[in-house]
């Protein structure tokens, strides 16, 4: 297919473009009306064809196709090369897939059973509510520490529940909610729908409940649960290998502190006694940061083969936790904490490994005005250059990706829609159109408008990825995959075996991908993908 686009749909009043690797010969766009009497149509529908560019990160010449012009809704159809595809043009158009993305945390949820009633024909059993017993760094087992760890989400393809990720993933849910709550009314369906809470709350109070539970009694918090090896492509109900944990770091304390603290903020208005246990547990998790200040990376221990999750610093996270701290409870010893890192920290990234772009959305639009001006004016400039500096990317990339050849790693599509924030957050900061037509196209990417041509989430375009890797969408007996999964997309840089096997190795970076089970490299789902899609998409449906 030589016609590359947003498989989900186009809002009316919102830029709308399309890229064509062909030669764009006789491209046309008709009504869906106008089908069948090409020469009588109705109206001549304009549109404007780039000339051709060289895109490095694929390998493609392209040629955009701008039909911003055309703002009715209805079906149209672009014609090009012999190629045809069709495309929508309504209000609202990426409504049920902010759900969707949503909702897909609920289908991740452990240590439950995801009834028929809720779930539908992905339902399955309870899973994994033994007790875990702690696993030393040496690999031998401390049979004195047993605690009980049930609930929370699955961390991606696998089983395993990591606390490093999931702050990071509750980072993006509770500020997508906090700054675009219009975006999140709808009932989803999950258990606790109807509950006076928005079902987004909901979902994440399932996984706080969860590490709560995962912190010590001084305040430190395990790093994660998870059995010994990675399960087999079988139904969670099915995994009953013995539950480990894995001791307390630094990283995931830090994040504890930060996330808890933002959700306790959040959760107020709607239950004040469960968010002062949140903002008690976030104040012990700093405690222990201040009481254990030299810095432990985590490996695994030897012969034990869940995800690692392991980091070279945690100040990142220490910046964050010290925002969402001294925004609920205005101590300074925590805006000092602050200001001692802020000149150090990468303030535009979102990801599990880097946290520090969290801290900075604290800082700049829910401490705008406890901020001395010289601080806030700091942080916003060099948040607006990260931001420029992206936009750039996008304006040499053909597929507008913000994203360099060489950045097509595992899970690329995080790096992809966290870029998409920060373009995001510097609209809302400067009303600046630019950025939001930017952070677009990284929406239009997730949804087919990429080398691949493929919508990477699960249910969503006329050609979205189906094979996951993902044990349960593997292992239900469903034709179609569970929805709402975002694939972690391209990834030339850390290839496993079976895309070495697969990919001739000359696959240009961004086309390095197969929607293949197997193939964890490139087509693995993870919460802490879907979460930034859920940011993005609930930002673009809020705009009307």
């Amino acid at each position: 297919m030589s016609i590359h686009f947003n498989q989900v749909g186009y809002d009316p009043e919102l830029p709308k473009k399309a890229v064509i690797t062909g030669k764009g010969s006789n491209c046309v766009i008709l009504n869906e009306r106008d089908m069948g009497a090409w020469n009588q149509a109705e109206e001549k529908i304009d549109f404007a064809l780039s000339a051709p560019a060289y895109d490095e990160a694929s390998g493609d010449t392209v040629r955009t196709l701008d039909f911003s012009a055309v703002s009715k809704p209805g079906r149209y159809f672009i014609f090009a090369d012999g190629d045809q595809v069709t495309v929508e043009i309504k209000e609202k158009p990426y409504r049920d897939l902010c759900n969707a993305l949503v909702k897909a945390f609920f289908y991740q949820r452990c240590g439950c059973e995801l009834s028929e009633k809720h779930a539908g024909v992905y339902r399955h059993g309870t899973c994994h509510l033994g007790k875990a017993v702690l696993v030393k760094d040496d690999g031998t087992v401390d049979s004195n520490t047993v605690i009980e760890c049930s609930g929370g989400w699955h961390d991606a393809g696998d089983y395993g529940r990591y606390t490093v990720p999931a702050a990071a993933a509750l980072g993006h849910l509770l500020y997508a909610y906090e700054f675009f709550p219009q975006a999140y009314k709808d009932a989803l369906n999950i258990p606790e729908s109807g509950n006076g809470v928005p079902d987004i709350l909901n979902e994440c109070r399932y996984e706080l409940e969860w590490m709560l539970k995962m912190q010590r009694a001084d305040g430190g918090v395990y790093h994660k649960v998870a059995t010994k090896y990675f399960a087999g492509f079988i139904m969670p109900e099915e995994d009953n290998d013995d539950l480990f944990l894995f001791r307390v770091t630094h990283c995931s304390t830090a994040g504890f502190a930060a996330s808890s603290a933002q959700a306790s903020r959040i959760f107020k208005p709607f239950d004040a006694v469960f968010s002062a246990k949140l903002l008690s547990a976030a104040k012990k998790a700093w405690d222990w940061i201040e009481a254990n200040p030299v810095f432990e990376p985590f490996n695994n221990p030897p012969d034990f083969r869940s995800g690692g999750y392991g980091d070279q610093s945690c100040e990142d996270e220490i910046f964050w936790a010290g925002a969402e701290l001294y925004s609920v409870t205005g101590e300074e010893r925590y805006l000092d904490a602050v200001k001692k890192r802020a000149g150090n920290a990468d303030i535009s990234k979102f990801g599990w490994r880097d946290t520090a772009g969290f801290g900075a959305l604290c800082c700049l639009f829910v401490l705008k005005e406890k901020l001395e001006s010289n601080f806030f004016n700091s942080i916003k400039e060099r948040f607006l250059h990260n931001a420029d500096s992206l936009l750039a990317l996008t304006q040499k990339s053909g597929y507008g990706t913000a994203l360099d050849a060489d950045g097509y790693i595992w899970g690329s599509i995080l790096p992809i829609l966290n870029n998409a924030i920060t373009m995001i957050c510097a609209c809302l900061l400067t009303k600046d159109g630019k950025y939001r037509d930017a952070a677009q196209n990284q929406l239009n990417y997730l949804l087919g408008m990429n080398a691949t041509g493929y919508s990477f989430v699960t249910g969503f375009g006329c050609r979205a990825y189906r094979f996951p890797h993902h044990r349960p969408s593997f292992a239900d007996g469903v034709d179609d995959p569970v929805p709402g999964l975002v694939s972690g997309g391209p990834n030339k840089q850390f290839p496993d075996m079976v895309t070495k096997a697969l990919i001739p190795p000359e696959t240009p970076p961004a086309k390095f991908y197969i929607d293949y089970a197997p193939t964890a490299s490139a087509n693995e789902i993870a919460i802490y993908w879907n979460s930034p899609a859920v940011f993005v998409a609930g930002y673009f449906s809020s705009l009307r």
